[in-house]
């Protein structure tokens, strides 16, 4: 298969698929699926080479991966495992995936406990790419960091760790909270 092929998503009546998502709760939602992709199709999760190697990684499975991602890959972050010094290297991201540019007005604040777990992370994602301003609440005990890491230092996110059993002021102009059952002890 050639690099320059594009994978492509069809609908049930074979249509092409761009977008995801559409005009609802009062505000836009729809998001390109190549963004989507480069976001949830990530082949950075270690590679292991040998010193010498480090320069050049520019392998066979990162190029296939650029097909899915069409030229959103600039966007991830690497990992490189060196296995003689038990040392891993990461490269994160200098730049973040593009985000809609909203007029202040349709820009919403939003509050997401939980934000850092499965189902809150993948909010977070859509609320950033659709350009809202997003603050992530999460004490990390079932939920990870690096679920939203690529956003860590966008002008955009906030991410705190906090127990929501303690109480915490914020502005917001919506919440959403994904947090986990925990039967008390």
């Amino acid at each position: 298969m050639l690099i320059s092929q594009q994978i492509r998503t069809l609908d049930k009546n074979g249509k092409e698929i761009t977008s995801v998502g559409f005009q609802r709760f009062g505000f836009d939602c729809e998001v390109p699926v190549d963004v989507v992709r480069s976001l949830y199709l990530r082949p950075h999760y270690v590679t292991t080479v040998s010193e010498n190697e480090a320069e050049g990684i520019n392998t066979t499975e990162e190029d296939d991966h650029a097909r899915f991602t069409k030229g959103f890959s600039a966007y991830q972050s690497k990992s490189i495992y060196y296995p003689q010094t038990q040392a891993i290297s990461y490269t994160t991201l200098s730049r973040f995936p593009p985000v809609k540019l909203l007029p202040q007005t349709n820009r919403k604040r939003v509050l997401v406990t939980g934000g850092a777990g499965f189902v809150g992370s993948h909010l977070v994602d859509r609320l950033m790419l659709l350009g809202h301003e997003v603050s992530v609440l999460d004490n990390f005990f079932t939920g990870s960091k690096t679920s939203v890491s690529h956003w860590v230092g966008h002008p955009n996110f906030e991410l705190v760790r906090h127990d929501v059993v303690e109480p915490f002021m914020i502005e917001c102009d919506r919440a959403f909270s994904f947090l986990p059952f925990r039967v008390p002890d």
